[in-house]
């Protein structure tokens, strides 16, 4: 087993601290002392890390011959990617990380042979652009959205096409300028492909991303349903019930929500919706883990079917 990654702010040493004595007194954390507090101030400071120098070091591994060579074993280079995304994972520091220079390890490891490394790299570009408008624009600037859509279609690893997703899907939310490029690069057309795949996560991502961009930007609505959109989460929903409905109908009431087109398709007889969320309901109704997915198909059928409800009464 490996030793446990030294904390390297006061947050991670207070997590730290939890996790060790949960076991002993799980009202610790909640009950804890000045006295406890001044402890674990003390303790951080001969904790405390040079941050960049700690990811310079891990910069140093991810030299992009070594990165791009097959006969190198990715162990070292994994551990060295994981040790900079446990580091971004503060805005200050994902930005401080491009400003010392290290967004030139990106490309090598988007292109590198070794299926961990590229799914790794695109969990540090999903961790580096979340909700930081700073790294958005950097990594626009490096042109990393065409790879990542390409990993997202034709990467042979699963892991690395979930990553690309997730990694596109951080990249794009509220940054019009990365959501302008990904409409560019026929993104859309991606996350079809991705919702017609047979990897449950793909679908996930995909139905959330669809439903952030439909909220963030409604003119997307009409691009979404001119491709289709409608017709193909009526088909997924219809399949046997899993994980993945509760995220297609999420979509679903983001794309129609205020759309007139899209209602109207949704009400096509052939799909028989209606019949559909109606039984849907019945099913899960008892079903704790369900109350959110019962919730988005009452919310649709008020949406689409408000007035034929209305007549029925």
């Amino acid at each position: 087993m490996e030793p446990p990654r030294q904390p390297r702010d006061m947050q991670g040493l207070l997590r730290f601290a939890i996790e060790g004595t949960a076991s002993e007194d799980r009202t610790a954390v909640t009950s804890m002392t000045e006295e406890r507090r001044r402890w674990l101030e003390e303790a951080l400071r001969g904790l405390s890390v040079d941050v960049v120098a700690e990811i310079s070091k891990s910069l140093n591994i991810l030299n992009p011959d070594r990165v791009e060579s097959p006969e190198e074993d990715p162990g070292e280079m994994e551990e060295a990617l994981e040790m900079i995304t446990d580091f971004v994972d503060s805005m200050d520091t994902a930005n401080d990380f491009h400003k010392i220079g290290g967004f030139f390890i990106l490309v090598p490891c988007l292109n590198s042979p070794h299926d961990g490394v590229r799914w790794r790299c695109c969990q540090l570009i999903g961790t580096i652009t979340q909700n930081n408008p700073y790294c958005q624009q950097q990594v626009l600037k490096e042109d990393l959205l065409p790879i990542l859509l390409k990993m997202l279609e034709n990467d042979d690893c699963e892991e690395a096409r979930v990553k690309a997703l997730f990694a596109i899907s951080c990249l794009t939310r509220e940054c019009p300028e990365a959501q302008d490029a990904f409409v560019n690069c026929d993104g859309f057309s991606s996350l079809l492909r991705a919702l017609q795949s047979s990897v449950a996560k793909l679908k996930i991502k995909a139905s959330f991303m669809l439903t952030c961009l439909c909220n963030e930007d409604p003119s997307f609505k009409d691009t979404l349903c001119n491709m289709g959109f409608v017709e193909q989460f009526v088909a997924l929903l219809q399949r046997d019930h899993d994980s993945t409905h509760e995220h297609l109908l999420a979509a679903l009431l983001a794309l129609t929500q205020g759309h007139p087109p899209s209602i109207e398709e949704c009400r096509r007889s052939e799909f028989l919706l209606r019949e559909f969320l109606d039984n849907r309901i019945e099913l899960i109704k008892d079903r704790d883990e369900c109350l959110e997915e019962a919730e988005y198909c009452r919310t649709l059928l008020s949406v689409i079917f408000k007035g034929d409800i209305v007549e029925d009464r």
